[in-house]
């Protein structure tokens, strides 16, 4: 049974369900994770929190359950998105936009036990403006489905898996993990796994980026986490790379081509 903790700090998800935030790692700067984005998510008087990756000017990239796990029918009337961009800590964003819709992959369900398909893209309500160099589009890989040995994640969140004792960060925070084979990855295409005991993301880290440690060249997107084994579990990139043009594709046109 996979333990998901749906990175929230007030909702409470499933017991079943995950949510990632950094456990361990160093504090970062921003200007090297100049892509980053802070996603809150509010349903009246609760609040959740994931992370995600500006694809461009207006999309931002996270993961399904940031997105369907909190709303009825794919809509988001009745739920507001938030993205929060520029500095290292998110409560002094330089940037902040609003979400006017979404695209998940048709075949994630919140109701699966086992996750899979967990990658959406969300339309922001304006253009986020590139002048400064703490601003920036994640550079993506193409079609190369080569993941290389030394990776790195990053996010905000609580830094104990305890979350009594544990307290969210006022700052980024990034490890360095290394891919591995394991069963999960053997029974489900399309995810990344890493395995470590100390240092992972955890509550409140999911939907944001796994890159390339040396080039930043995202590979995965913050998924779920089995506590027992230490295994963390990351929505491949390249796998989904022909999705996410498409899906972006039509929130432009959903939103930016007249007639549509």
């Amino acid at each position: 049974m996979f333990q998901i903790f749906l990175l929230s700090f007030a909702v409470t998800a499933s017991a079943d369900k995950m949510s990632p935030f950094i456990v361990g790692g160093n504090e970062v700067s921003i200007k090297d994770w100049s892509f980053i984005a802070f996603v809150q998510i509010t349903d009246g008087s609760n609040v959740a929190a994931c992370g995600g990756s500006l694809l461009s000017s207006q999309t931002v990239l996270t993961a399904a359950h940031c997105l369907d796990d909190f709303t009825e029918k794919k809509k988001v009337k009745g739920i507001t998105f938030t993205i929060y961009m520029g500095h290292s800590s998110f409560a002094k964003a330089t940037m902040t936009r609003s979400v006017l819709d979404y695209e998940s992959h048709k075949y994630y369900s919140p109701d699966s036990e086992i996750v899979q398909f967990d990658i959406g893209i969300m339309f922001l309500s304006r253009p986020v403006k590139f002048g400064s160099k703490v601003i920036k589009t994640i550079l993506q890989p193409k079609f190369s489905a080569t993941v290389d040995k030394k990776l790195a994640v990053a996010g905000w969140g609580y830094t104990d898996i305890d979350e009594l004792t544990g307290a969210v960060s006022d700052r980024l925070k990034a490890v360095v993990m290394r891919p591995i084979s394991s069963k999960i990855c053997k029974l489900q295409t399309g995810i990344i796994c890493t395995q470590t005991q100390n240092e992972f993301p955890y509550n409140g880290d999911s939907g944001g980026p796994l890159v390339n440690a040396k080039t930043h060249l995202q590979v995965g997107i913050v998924s779920f986490r089995e506590m027992h084994t230490g295994i963390s579990a990351f929505t491949s990139v390249p796998h989904y790379w022909d999705w996410i043009n498409k899906a972006q594709l039509k929130l432009y046109k959903r939103f930016c081509i007249k007639g549509k």
